[in-house]
């Protein structure tokens, strides 16, 4: 099958975006469709079913921004970020749970969207946040993250965070201080590739900044304390 392409006028906004939209539920994808092609800052939505039909796209073709399913499992989220690497990655979930169970496996999105939440203001407000280099989360969701780390953190029983090697390596330069930047030329990766890596140790400890990010590994002992 192949995509769904929705081109839009160039008079509209100049600093306008490619937006792909992968996923399984055609009711899901038609619906994000509509409310993406009525966002000014968007030139064109491409809606694919899978991942192998982004691959027909010619690369420099190929979405800014692609919106995945978390419903879709964690394999057609990964093909992501092989697929399009320049692409920055918005994940469609439920709640915590559905975060949490992708970040386990090591992958890193770049923003997060509540499907109970979706609307014309949320979505334009995400691409918004993710083209300043924000990671767009909404409130509702970090306070699951920060409640389910609570819960997980008791003295009495606390499960271990696990990290990969370079997230572990990542947050290391977090507790330095480092920026995103600073991070990207310690690591010998690119910008984007660095702040991926921020947000998905953000999220893996539950924590909505930099700070907590850094008080929460010491406490839990992930970093030791100088």
């Amino acid at each position: 099958m192949t995509a769904t392409i929705v081109e839009h006028h160039p008079h509209r906004e100049s600093a306008s975006l490619r937006i792909g939209l992968v996923m399984i539920n055609d009711i899901l994808r038609d619906g994000l469709s509509v409310a993406l092609r009525g966002l000014a800052m968007t030139t064109s939505v491409r809606a694919y079913r899978s991942m192998p039909e982004l691959l027909t796209e010619a690369v420099d073709k190929r979405p800014e921004v692609l919106v995945v399913n978390a419903a879709d499992g964690v394999a057609g989220i990964a093909a992501a970020a092989l697929i399009a690497p320049n692409s920055k990655i918005v994940m469609l979930i439920h709640d915590a749970r559905a975060a949490e169970a992708v970040l386990a496996d090591g992958i890193v999105v770049d923003g997060f969207l509540l499907q109970q939440d979706l609307s014309g203001r949320t979505l334009e407000n995400a691409l918004r946040a993710i083209m300043t280099g924000e990671v767009p989360m909404p409130a509702v969701l970090a306070q699951q993250l920060l409640a389910r780390a609570g819960i997980r953190r008791t003295p009495s029983s606390m499960a271990p965070i696990k990290l990969t090697p370079r997230e572990h390596e990542t947050l290391l330069l977090l507790v330095e201080g480092l920026s995103n930047k600073q991070i990207a030329r310690r690591l010998k990766i690119s910008d984007h590739g660095a702040k991926r890596l921020v947000a998905g140790v953000l999220l893996k400890l539950g924590c909505t900044n930099r700070t907590s990010a850094v008080v929460t590994a010491i406490r839990s002992g992930l970093v030791e304390c100088a």
